[in-house]
């Protein structure tokens, strides 16, 4: 499913907004997933940065499009807004049930969540008036969707039609591994942002569309150009190459702060085969690995050792390699 994922160059001051007081928020109808049968629990991450009640959220999409606007929440944190009134919004709603419900099935363990506001457009010039603002610039063309963790925000893009419903569970991920990962005493994610991108991208094209309690991923988009690249033996596409990558490497960043957009998706291409082919091809061991990995914390930064502990085997072994790329030139 098309989406290309963002560099969030938030603006040094604060957006401008309505300058009227905000009018007293009236509570949005709820939608709560079905319990998860089995879930995992983890270490109590760090506190979030920042955090505000579903109530300032309502009274401030209410300030930016209307009383009237269509709201609803989800999870009981979720505030879905529905700017341009999309015949899409109501299948939003049941799809972010739905994944929110399977990605806690026994995979990201569940936390209390920080309210998140998430605004949902068909207009492709509500989509530019809402971002423009906000600077939200995608890193390597067009994007399908925004998660902004510092204002807690997600901008789903859905002015190309039902088929890009999905790529919302690219964002919703990212908030639920946030929240299970937590930050270091500086406040930065302690996952890196290959793993990040792998967890997350995975579910952009998920099985099934409309998932409950069970999700995984299918090949998508983001292996045509890392196909083309194993074949002609890129000496950068190998599956140890991410263990260790720094975020700024990943992005495509050179030493002079220019970006390599076409890196930057190769990269991203190759994260997201990392968990797809761990959570398949009969192995099952990405949840495994997910796991090991944040339950180390610290003590292993790049998460070769808890790779290992889990396959058996270091992710920069030949062998590993090979079976790794292999499995990609068989994707679609």
């Amino acid at each position: 499913m098309p989406r290309a994922t963002l560099l969030l160059a938030l603006a040094l001051a604060a957006c401008s907004r309505s300058s009227a007081p905000a009018p007293t928020p009236e509570p949005a109808p709820s939608l709560t997933p079905s319990p998860s049968p089995s879930l995992t629990l983890a270490p109590t991450p760090s506190p979030a940065r920042h955090c505000r009640s579903l109530a300032d959220r309502t009274a401030e999409a209410q300030s930016l499009y209307g009383l009237s606007v269509h709201l609803a929440t989800v999870d009981g944190t979720f505030l879905y807004v529905d700017p341009d009134h999309s015949p899409l919004f109501e299948r939003s709603l049941r799809f972010a049930a739905g994944v929110l419900a399977a990605l806690r099935n026994d995979r990201i363990a569940p936390h209390e969540l920080c309210p998140v506001s998430v605004y949902v457009y068909s207009s492709a010039e509500s989509l530019r008036d809402h971002c423009r603002p906000l600077h939200y610039i995608p890193e390597t063309g067009r994007h399908l969707g925004v998660y902004d963790p510092a204002r807690g925000e997600i901008v789903v893009d859905l002015t190309e039609g039902p088929t890009h419903l999905p790529t919302q569970a690219h964002e919703l991920a990212h908030v639920l591994m946030d929240a299970d990962w937590g930050t270091d005493g500086d406040g930065h994610e302690r996952s890196p942002l290959w793993f990040r991108e792998c967890v997350a991208s995975l579910y952009e094209s998920p099985v099934p569309d409309e998932p409950t309690v069970v999700i995984h991923g299918t090949d998508d988009w983001r292996y045509k150009q890392l196909r083309e690249a194993v074949r002609a033996q890129n000496p950068e596409v190998h599956l140890g190459a991410l263990f260790g990558m720094s975020d700024a490497e990943f992005r495509g960043k050179g030493d002079a702060g220019d970006v390599d957009g076409t890196r930057s998706l190769l990269h991203r291409g190759m994260a997201r085969a990392v968990c797809q082919w761990l959570d398949g091809e009969g192995k099952d061991q990405l949840w495994t690995f997910y796991r090991a990995w944040r339950d180390a914390g610290a003590a292993e930064p790049d998460g070769v050792a808890a790779f290992t502990r889990v396959t058996g085997q270091a992710p920069t072994a030949p062998e590993v390699d090979a079976a790794w790329r292999a499995w990609v030139l068989r994707t679609r």
